[in-house]
This record gives structure tokens, sequence and C-alpha cells, in this order.
């Protein structure tokens, strides 16, 4: 099943689930009645006593499903207090935590006309959460409970630009991508599918519940030469990216169970590559792929003659030949540019499973007089990369690629993206429910 049909048919069963719902909520001792086919009393009344103190309320939304992964139930349901003036619900996820249900999420979601708009279900070990934000705009975000951590796993958004549908989906968790357009009639007009490469400060402490990591190793990688790759342990890779004022920096480790390193210059190898679109969404109307959307004509960015850079590194063979790494690009470099290739560093290690390359790139090569970043603002351009694994020397056409997109190099739509992170946000979200009695107890301690 695609991820975006699996959206699209959540969404569905979750304006399914609060269509049923009554149009005034019901008041707890209702939902408790419903509850009490999967939960004792004494759970239930955990429930309660988080309930709003003094106040009226109603449940308008509920569900019970393991989204921990540990095979007991937990409960999600969203709460409107009556008689306030905003249009907010609170949505709350419990989990059962050793007898006791205990809260690990709340939710405050705004809506337009009802509560009803606020919706939650449980499937696959994910809780989903829907709300309209609008006539035509509706998100879903799932999140899963992981070690004291309530961690958003993914992100679904429907809405509609101009005559056409619009959907697009990121995951958190495996970092792919996918965004579509759709005509009147609901047929596919435009769609790409990638993985987003978090590029984070160098030398910033990741935390637990957020990844960093793009792991390159399912058939869905393999975008050429897949009748020759037999599973991650003939080709794959892990790659990571961190930015710091002057340069990028890419780190990719490489399983690879016959490694090619060639014996000249001109001889058959194994090599990477990294493509780079560098302009930003920003600077062609907030999308790196649809230039405009006019009426019912979507005119989508397939070419370009400026911004596309490629960095090309041959590994060489770990003792005599050293590794080496070529730029071509379609812009004509300036002085400063060309001094800048200079400056491209590329280093290997071997392992005994395959080996491992460092790259720097200095920003100013890529046309950037320092890192284009700015506060709160997740900066994204287009980037590939790709792994070309050969396991025969004397047979190169039978080259497996294995890629975070399916990339045609002067094609822009086919690049995947680097997002990069500012200090003081993240890619994805994750709450930690021990967080505020940590701090307690650091203060009392004298911290």
């Amino acid at each position: 099943m695609k991820v975006a049909q699996h959206s699209v048919s959540l969404l569905f069963g979750l304006l399914f689930t609060i269509s049923a719902y009554s149009q005034s909520g019901m008041e707890f001792k209702e939902f408790s009645l419903k509850l009490q086919p999967y939960f004792d009393d004494e759970l239930i009344a955990d429930l309660e006593a988080a309930m709003p103190k003094g106040a009226q309320y109603r449940v308008w939304g509920w569900d019970v499903g393991d989204f921990t992964g540990d095979g007991v139930p937990d409960v999600t349901f969203s709460v409107n207090v009556l008689g306030q003036r905003k249009r907010e619900s609170t949505v709350y996820l419990f989990v059962d935590n050793f007898g006791y249900l205990v809260n690990v999420g709340n939710f405050q979601l705004a809506y337009i006309d009802l509560p009803l708009e606020i919706g939650v279900l449980v499937r696959d070990t994910i809780a989903y959460v829907t709300q309209k934000k609008k006539s035509d705009y509706w998100t879903i975000r799932g999140y899963t409970y992981r070690s004291g951590s309530m961690v958003q796993v993914d992100e679904f958004i429907s809405n509609k630009v101009e005559h056409f549908g619009h959907e697009s989906y990121r995951n958190f968790s495996t970092l792919q991508t996918k965004e579509r357009f759709l005509d009147e009639e609901g047929l596919e007009e435009f769609a790409v599918e990638y993985t987003t490469v978090p590029c984070y400060s160098r030398g910033r402490q990741v935390y637990a519940g957020f990844v960093s990591d793009v792991i390159t190793n399912s058939i869905r990688n393999v975008h050429e030469g897949a009748f020759y790759w037999t599973g991650p342990a003939d080709a794959s890779f892990t790659a990571r990216t961190v930015y710091d004022d002057d340069n990028l920096y890419v780190w990719i480790k490489v399983v690879d169970s016959n490694v090619v390193t060639g014996w000249c210059d001109t001889c058959t190898a194994d090599r990477l590559e990294i493509w780079l679109d560098t302009t930003p969404a920003e600077d062609l109307g907030g999308s790196r792929y649809v230039m405009s959307v006019k009426k019912r004509e979507l005119t989508v960015r397939e070419s370009t003659d400026s911004g596309l850079y490629a960095i090309a590194v041959k590994i060489g063979d770990f003792a005599e030949i050293r590794p080496s790494v070529k730029i071509r690009t379609t812009d004509e470099l300036d002085a400063v540019q060309e001094s800048a290739v200079d400056q491209v560093r590329v280093v290997t290690a071997q392992r005994s499973d395959g080996y491992i390359v460092k790259i720097r790139v200095p920003w100013v090569l890529l046309g950037y007089a320092r890192v284009p970043i700015e506060e709160k603002i997740l900066t994204e351009l287009g980037c590939t990369i790709a792994l070309y694994d050969i396991d025969n020397e004397f047979r190169p056409e039978e080259v497996s690629v294995i890629s975070t997109s399916a990339i045609k190099p002067l094609n822009p739509t086919t690049y995947g993206a680097i997002r990069f992170i500012p200090e003081s946000t993240w890619y994805g979200e994750t709450n930690n429910i021990y967080v505020d009695a940590v701090i307690n107890t650091l203060r009392e301690l004298g911290f």
C-alpha cells in the first residue's frame, strides 16, 4: 500500500468516525460506559482525574488501541470545555503504564464550526489526530509513545491549490516525503517521492526521537539496476549531513559486499555522487517543483539552466590511490568559486563490510557567502545522494544505483531535499513526559 493512499484512507476513516459523533458530545459518565469493555474502573478514574477541574466539558471523539507497541490498549480522546470563548478542543493521549493510565500528550487544537472537526484514531501502533483548518484543508498527524517520549511519526496534509487537489506527506522516522497534485476528476497531474535529509548544525546534540541519519537500504531506494541488487548487504548506505557557517559536511557509511576501487583513473569503480539544486524554494514561489498554478494549468519546473551542482567522489583504494572529487555544475563559476573548488575535501576509510566517506564542501562554491539558513525557518534545497555499485569491474553495465531519489540530473523535480534546521527548531516533534520532573529535581538540588 502506498503511503499517500494509506493516509487518504486514514483521513476518510477519521471523517467517518467523527461524523458518527453526537452533535453535542457526551458527558464523561457516558464516555466511561464506552470504555468499560477495555479498562477497569480504576483506570477510567485516572482519566476523569485528569479532566478540567470545576468546568463543564464534553467528550467529542475517542478511540482505543495500542500506540506504544506493548500489546496493551491505550486511549485517546478529544474534549471541549463548554462556555469558553475560543473555538478550541484538547486531545488527550493516555497509555497503560504498569496498571495506571498515564497522560503522555495534550494538544490544544482550534476548530472552525464544531468540535467534531478534531478527530482521533489509533491504528498500527500510531495515534492519529485530524484537524480541519479550512473548508478544504485537513491535516493528520501521527504519534507514538517511546521510552517516555511522545514522538511525531508523520504528517499528512490535504488541501486545494486553485482547482487542484493537493496532498503532501512527511514521515519523520523514515524521512520519506511525498507530494502530488490531482485534477478536478481526481487524476494525478504531478507527483514526487524522495527522502528528506535533515541537516543540523555541526556539534549539535540530536536527541532520541529525532532522526538525523538517512538510511537507504530498501528496494524502493534502488532506482536503477534492481536486477543486480541482492539486498542491503550487497549495497546500501547511511548518510548524515551537518553545517557550520562556512561549510556543508557529508558523512556516508557504505555497506558493500564487493568493493570495486578501480586501478586506474578511467577504470570501472564504485562511486558516490551528491547532487544539489541550490535555488531555494522561496525564490521559486514557495515550491521547488511547481512554478505556478493558474486556473486549471500546472507549470512544473522540469528543467533549469542554473543552480545545479554535482559532487562526484572516487573512493580510491584505501592505500596508494587517494580518494578524489570532481565538481560539475550548470553555472559558470566566478574566481571565488574556482578558488573554493580547491577547498573541497574528501577522506575515506575501509571497513570490514564496506567503507566510510567524509566530504567537506564550502558554501562559497555553491554560491552562498554562508550557510543559507534563517532563524526558525527550515530552509530547503534540492539534494540527492547516490551510490553507484558495481560488483564486477569487467561488466560495468551491471550497476545498481541506490539513492535518496530517482535522480535525473538536469530535471529538478527528480531531486530529493536537504532541510537546514536552525538551532531553535527540529525536524519533527517529540515531548518527554519526564522533563518537568527532572527540571524540578535539579532545581531542588540547587542547579
